[in-house]
């Protein structure tokens, strides 16, 4: 049973402390003191008088851990204190497994030591850190809250089949559901390569329904451009940014429209950037080529098992030159700043900060969030215009090259990015002839 952390008596008469030996700056502040939701209640995150940043402590084999977690943002130290907690328990566990001849290895007793294996995978290049931190997150936001306390030989699947129902009631989609059974098995192949299972259980079979997303018509693009133009400074409804804006947390300062929000959309129409590699963009990631042709080489980290440098199209030097223009003037701009925001320490708020922004100016460009084919409009549409574009618009453009330059597959870009196409849009090449 998890005994819970003791932390000093914050209970005092008014003048008692006069009398008392001075506490020491290293200590827990006690208000600060906070458990991490659904984690064990020896893993705290706390602050301190002797520095600024939050500290994270976990007891774990006999053995006090204690870390600075870097940041002062509080969202951003319970994200960086689940790390930490896998980090640990991986290493600590993860070596080898021990199991009694009389006992039966339950499923969480095997997970430290899959991810563990996960992690040498990274350490070798084998798979990106990224792909380990979103396994970490399914097993624990679903798959151990469900699994963990059964004998692994035991789940068989009726079991399985019971914990997709239980993912439908949560209001996951088909893909979310079938990456978690992706990331069950995980576990089960590890368990099998150490001859702790005999066989694995059979999983149910699950039909992916496509929703590709909604993209921008050419107009409808340039509406976007002036209207965040216009909006830069605007402060941001709550009822735009909802929740996220409650709370201990208070983000008010964040709800208002940036002034690169405008560069923002061109860029990422003439890039072909996720919005996830748009929050981790620096500027030592961006060459300026200026040759036969005119454009910029995103050198970005690998992302979806693929490194190679993506190339724009030449409007995006002119946003990029404008934008580093700008933020030098800010004091910004070398090397390692981040293209966008680059102000802003924690990564994951910006792109939530963008989402605010870019649904506002949606809004107030009178953009429904329904586009043509049903489908919901949010940042990301940017990139599926963007590849839309150039299948509509690009010079005899194939699909292999725009889908590498793109990062993704062919595959992908007839799925989710041709979709909208139809013979009319195309009429052009229908009727015309070889030159």
């Amino acid at each position: 049973m998890l005994v819970a952390m003791q932390f000093w008596d914050e209970e005092q008469t008014a003048n008692d402390n006069r009398f008392l030996p001075q506490r020491h700056r290293s200590l827990p502040i006690a208000q600060s003191v906070t458990p991490i939701a659904n984690y064990p209640t020896k893993l705290r995150i706390f602050q301190t008088n002797a520095s600024r940043y939050w500290q994270v402590r976990c007891y774990l084999r006999g053995k006090t851990y204690t870390q600075s977690l870097k940041t002062t943002n509080k969202q951003a130290a319970i994200s960086q204190a689940k790390h930490f907690f896998h980090i640990k328990t991986a290493e600590l566990y993860g070596e080898h497994i021990q199991v009694k001849e009389d006992t039966v290895p339950l499923f969480k007793d095997i997970v430290p030591a899959t991810l563990a294996q996960q992690q040498a995978r990274v350490d070798r290049n084998d798979l990106t850190a990224l792909s380990l931190s979103i396994l970490r997150s399914r097993l624990h936001n679903y798959i151990l809250p469900f699994f963990g306390s059964m004998a692994l030989e035991k789940i068989n699947y009726q079991h399985l089949s019971n914990f997709v129902a239980f993912l439908t009631k949560k209001g996951q989609s088909t893909t979310s559901i079938q990456q978690n059974l992706v990331a069950t098995r995980k576990v089960f192949n590890y368990a099998l390569g150490l001859n702790l299972i005999r066989n694995l259980p059979k999983f149910p079979n699950i039909t992916i329904k496509q929703h590709p997303r909604g993209s921008f018509t050419v107009a409808e693009y340039l509406k976007l451009v002036r209207t965040a133009w216009r909006l830069t400074g605007t402060r941001i409804p709550s009822s735009i940014t909802g929740k996220s804006r409650r709370g201990e947390n208070n983000l008010e300062h964040y709800a208002i429209v940036s002034k690169d929000m405008a560069w923002l959309i061109r860029f990422m129409i003439n890039s072909f950037m996720r919005p996830s590699d748009i929050k981790f963009l620096q500027h030592k990631h961006v060459t300026v080529v200026r040759a036969k042709h005119i454009y910029l080489r995103l050198n970005l980290p690998e992302t979806k098992k693929h490194d190679k440098p993506i190339v724009t199209l030449q409007a995006a030097v002119y946003v990029y030159e404008r934008l580093l223009a700008w933020q030098v003037s800010q004091g910004f701009g070398g090397a390692d700043d981040y293209v966008f925001l680059p102000h802003q320490s924690n990564r994951d708020l910006v792109l939530e900060t963008y989402r605010w922004q870019f649904n506002f100016i949606m809004q107030q460009a009178g953009i429904g969030k329904n586009a043509s084919n049903g489908q919901n409009r949010t940042l990301y549409s940017l990139r599926h215009s963007s590849m839309t574009f150039r299948l509509l618009y690009g010079r005899k453009v194939d699909l292999l090259t725009l889908a590498r330059n793109a990062r993704t597959s062919v595959e992908m870009v007839e799925k989710f990015y041709s979709s909208n196409l139809n013979a009319e849009m195309n009429i052009d090449l229908l009727q015309g002839l070889r030159d």
